[in-house]
């Protein structure tokens, strides 16, 4: 029996999404799995709050953030088919990972290193494109290899042949769920979380070299 997974690329139509598209020189900045066709819920790691672009970790994205705020998102939809064992493994793995999800967080210098397609391991953190890397590696999936160059661009390109849909976000009925995207914040906890999460990165960096 075979189940079925979803890989999202998108160009997310916010101030940190276009200047990332600008860097890159790509359309798209952004990648999730999903596994639904209906997107409502996908995995990523990503920005946990709107009002706080450099804080993130391990995200249950709604698909109502591809829908608000700035606008419409355009989006590249792949579809990948996945043998019942590796999908149980998949699953069983998604669930740890969002049990422990406060022990994951955004891998801030792997984003910035990307750009020269250098990957720069930090424990427990990780970009969107090395994530859903991983987890295709992981599970023999599409023969993405962990070694692989560590952008979007690079990954759309291996998943070229599967893609299913290639167009505006599609409407879809759905609620915030688990994702706090949308939650209000203060400047206070914006400049808290920020050097926390910078903090984090510092010393996990540091505890790797010594």
């Amino acid at each position: 029996m075979e189940h079925t997974i979803y890989i999202v690329f998108s160009a997310t139509p916010t101030g940190m999404g276009r200047l990332i598209r600008g860097a890159t020189g790509h359309r798209y900045n952004h990648v999730s799995l999903s596994l639904s066709p209906d997107i409502r819920r996908m995995y990523s790691f990503a920005r946990l709050h709107r009002a706080i672009p450099l804080y993130g970790g391990f995200v249950m994205e709604s698909v109502l953030r591809y829908q608000s705020f700035a606008g419409l998102a355009q989006v590249k939809i792949c579809r990948l088919d996945v043998p019942e064992p590796q999908f149980s493994y998949l699953n069983n793995y998604l669930e740890r990972l969002w049990n422990e999800r406060e022990e994951y967080i955004y891998n801030t210098p792997a984003a910035l290193a990307s750009l020269v397609h250098l990957r720069p391991a930090i424990f427990k953190s990780y970009t969107c494109v090395t994530f859903v890397q991983e987890i295709l590696a992981r599970y023999g999936l599409a023969g993405v290899g962990e070694q692989d160059a560590p952008t979007i661009r690079a990954l759309e390109q291996r998943l070229a042949p599967y893609a299913v849909y290639q167009g505006p976000v599609p409407a879809s009925p759905g609620d915030w769920g688990e994702d706090p995207y949308p939650a209000r914040t203060t400047t206070r906890y914006a400049a808290y979380t920020t050097a926390r999460h910078f903090g984090r990165l510092a010393r996990r960096a540091l505890a790797g070299w010594a």
